[in-house]
């Protein structure tokens, strides 16, 4: 989904994300023992990098980083029709390539915004790593799809073929409100 300029492939991201890395971490030394090509790969966006590496090594990073990224709410993309879904209480968690951690604004296009565009923002309280093939009905449902094999299509357009391991991110809804009623 995210390759080649867009990834950490692209030299930019990468040097982003060292130095972010660099500058949040609590002893250099311990930056040694993490191999960025093995455990993110080239293919995360940067944002998608910081929260894998919040994830998987937790006690490497500075506390008052830790609190302030929880604290601050990020954005997530959904489709126009998941979102009207997830307004309406349908959906409980969201599968993505990163575990999510901390609060995040929905959004249908990281570019566009409408005017009179929802403004739902959720927190992430649990993450399960999961293996897409093995997902049942039930657990697509919780996505907001119908079956297990639908939801492996998505996968498979979004993130290729194999399905690379996911995060099974389960979510509440913090506020539900409209960007018109937040101007006003």
């Amino acid at each position: 989904m995210r390759q080649g300029q867009h990834g950490l492939s692209n030299p930019s991201n990468l040097k982003k994300f060292r130095n972010w890395m660099d500058r949040n971490c609590v002893d250099q030394d311990r930056l040694n023992e993490i191999d960025i090509e093995a455990e993110f790969g080239k293919d995360l966006s940067y944002n998608e990098a910081v929260e894998l590496a919040l994830h998987k090594f937790p006690t490497f990073w500075r506390p008052d980083y830790l609190k302030d990224y929880e604290q601050k709410p990020k954005q997530i993309i959904f489709v126009r029709d998941l979102i009207r879904r997830l307004s309406e209480g349908q959906i409980q968690v969201t599968y993505r390539k990163t575990p999510k951690i901390g609060t995040y604004y929905v959004i249908e296009n990281r570019f566009k915004q409408t005017a009179n565009s929802s403004r739902i923002l959720i927190e992430f309280y649990q993450t399960d790593k999961i293996d897409a093939y093995k997902l049942t009905d039930a657990e697509a449902r919780l996505a907001g799809i119908e079956s297990g094999d639908k939801i492996r299509e998505l996968f498979e357009k979004w993130y290729g073929i194999p399905i690379p391991m996911l995060y099974r991110n389960w979510f509440k809804i913090k506020d539900l409100s409209s960007s018109k009623s937040q101007a006003g």
